[in-house]
């Protein structure tokens, strides 16, 4: 090892080379965090840092429970921060390629777990639109955005395979502006792996999006399913200067 440079670093440029030259396959497991410091003889510390950095620059990604990953060489880097952007705009950003597949459109009822996300009393309409959204020529995510038809009423005269969901809510004065949002990584269930070309149980990112117009109505409810294998997210947090008096 050449001890001028840190062992986290040494250590990161091994394994980085290792998936260069094919010994770690794109999708393969790579060694635990304990064997890797074993083989390069570090604390275990050590080797958690190098496959930290190794995560965060998009080479690795985790499974809880399963291990730490190779990612896919097409894989999409987006960078999330205080500002929330719809995927579509991310997408516009990092893929050369996009377009948008709908699926499912139309009406439904409020019943208990929607009116309780959306802010809807029983029975009340919700509008369903379900979209494959693709990168690259590759399907990158499955999307369900459910939102409360009163503040929507033409919705589905708007062709959403060329239109923004978000574009199209901005002119109707009901643009997102506050963001709750949780993500989780899961099994992909039958009809999701289809959708996205994998095999069940993949893992894969889920989000759930609840999102607030300026006037304080919850205007959207978003379900939305990314395959881990084609995606690495990146977080930041950025404090913002508070005013004075």
């Amino acid at each position: 090892m050449d001890y001028r440079m840190p062992l986290y670093q040494q250590i990161k440029a091994a394994i980085q080379k290792k998936i260069e030259n094919k010994e770690y396959l794109e999708g393969a497991a790579i060694p635990s965090e304990r064997k890797l410091a074993e083989i390069y003889e570090v604390n275990r510390m050590t080797a958690k840092k190098a496959i930290d950095a190794l995560v965060e620059e998009g080479y690795l990604y985790r499974v809880q429970g399963r291990g730490t990953f190779v990612h896919k060489e097409n894989t999409q880097k987006i960078i999330w921060g205080n500002d929330a952007l719809g995927l579509g705009a991310m997408l516009r950003e990092k893929a050369d390629t996009r377009r948008d597949k709908v699926l499912v459109k139309g009406l439904l009822k409020a019943f208990n777990f929607l009116g309780s996300k959306l802010d809807l009393a029983k029975y009340e309409d919700v509008y369903l639109l379900q979209r494959v959204r693709y990168a690259n020529s590759e399907p990158f995510a499955v999307e369900y955005c459910y939102v409360p038809f009163k503040f929507f009423k033409d919705i589905d005269e708007h062709n959403f395979e060329h239109t923004s969901v978000y574009d199209y809510m901005k002119s109707k004065d009901h643009l997102p502006v506050e963001f709750n949002q949780k993500l989780i990584i899961i099994g992909a269930e039958e009809r999701v792996a289809k959708q996205l070309q994998i095999a069940v149980g993949t893992p894969v990112y889920y989000f759930e999006l609840i999102s607030k117009d300026r006037y304080g109505n919850t205007v959207e409810y978003t379900e939305t399913f990314v395959s881990c294998e084609k995606t690495v997210f990146s977080f930041y947090n950025e404090k913002r200067p508070t005013k004075k008096g």
